[in-house]
């Protein structure tokens, strides 16, 4: 599923991405965070657990952990910020 993100916590590796429903999710890495606000992602966060994430802005994959998924932008910045 496609989707841009809103918001990044640098310090905690973690984003919030935002699909074309309006839904969001909350993505976390453990590596480098080769992303920026307002980049195309791509991927299966379905389900919560590991993914591989394409950015297709930057032409790279990210392995991130999926935290949550289908809640409002507000509640997702909110859950980045505590993980």
């Amino acid at each position: 599923m496609k989707g841009t993100i809103v918001a990044i916590n640098r310090q905690l590796g973690a984003v919030v991405v935002e699909t074309v429903d309006k839904t969001c999710a909350v993505l976390e890495t453990l590596g480098r965070l080769n992303a920026e606000v307002g980049d195309e992602i791509d991927g299966d966060w379905s389900e919560t657990g590991s993914a591989q994430i394409e950015n297709l802005t930057r032409g790279s994959q990210m392995h991130m952990t999926l935290q949550t998924t289908g809640i409002s932008r507000s509640e997702a910045v909110g859950r980045m910020t505590v993980l």
